[in-house]
C-alpha cells in the first residue's frame, strides 16, 4: 500500500436501469441505495477513510458521488476524486444525469481524466485505476458474473482489497 491510497475508497456498481430492474422498477430503490451509501461513507470515515474515488458512471457511481458530497456537511475534510475514463463521458447520459454529473464534477476535489477520447477498454482502464488507488471498494453488485462491476470486483479480490457489497449488505 502506498501513502496515497491509505484510507482510500473506490466505488463500483450497476447502472440506474439495472438497479431499477432488480427492484421491479421501484423508483424508491435509488433513494434507499443512496442512504445505504451515506451510512457506509460515514462508517468508513469513522474508520479513517478520507478520500473517495468515483468513476462517475450513471447509476450507482453518481449516487455514491452525491453521497460523499452530502457527507461533507458533517465531515469537511472528506475528499471526492472523480476519475473520468474519457473527456466526453456523459455525452449519452439522460439529461438529468448530465446535469448531476456536471454538478458533481464541479464539487469534486480533483478530476482525473484518463483519456481525451473514448477507446475500447477505457472503462476497464478506469476501473483498474480505481482499484489501484483504493484499499476498500464499496460496491453494488447483484452477483451476476458479467459486466464492469463484476470485472472491478474480481480485480479488487485479486488485489486483496476489502469489498463491501451494499446489494447484499455484507462483505464479499
Amino acid at each position: 500500500m502506498t501513502a496515497d491510497n491509505i484510507h482510500s475508497v473506490a466505488f463500483t456498481g450497476h447502472r440506474k436501469e439495472r438497479i431499477l430492474q432488480e427492484s421491479g422498477n421501484n423508483p424508491c430503490i435509488l433513494g434507499q441505495v443512496q442512504l445505504a451509501i451515506i451510512e457506509q461513507v460515514e462508517t468508513l470515515y469513522k474508520q479513517g477513510c478520507r478520500t473517495f474515488y468515483n468513476g462517475m458512471a450513471e447509476g450507482f457511481d453518481l449516487l455514491a458521488a452525491s453521497a460523499v458530497i452530502a457527507c461533507r456537511w458533517k465531515y469537511n475534510d472528506i475528499r471526492l476524486i472523480a476519475v473520468v475514463p474519457f473527456r466526453n463521458q456523459s455525452a449519452r447520459y439522460e439529461p438529468l444525469d448530465k446535469i448531476q454529473y456536471r454538478t458533481l464534477l464541479g464539487q469534486a476535489d480533483e478530476i482525473i481524466v484518463l483519456s481525451e477520447y473514448y477507446f475500447r477498454g477505457c472503462f476497464h482502464r478506469r476501473n483498474d485505476y480505481l482499484i489501484n488507488k483504493a484499499d476498500t471498494v464499496v460496491a453494488y453488485h447483484d452477483g451476476i458474473f458479467k459486466g464492469g462491476t463484476f470485472y472491478t470486483i474480481k480485480k479488487a479480490q485479486q488485489a486483496n482489497k476489502t469489498i463491501i457489497n451494499l446489494f447484499t449488505k455484507s462483505a464479499l
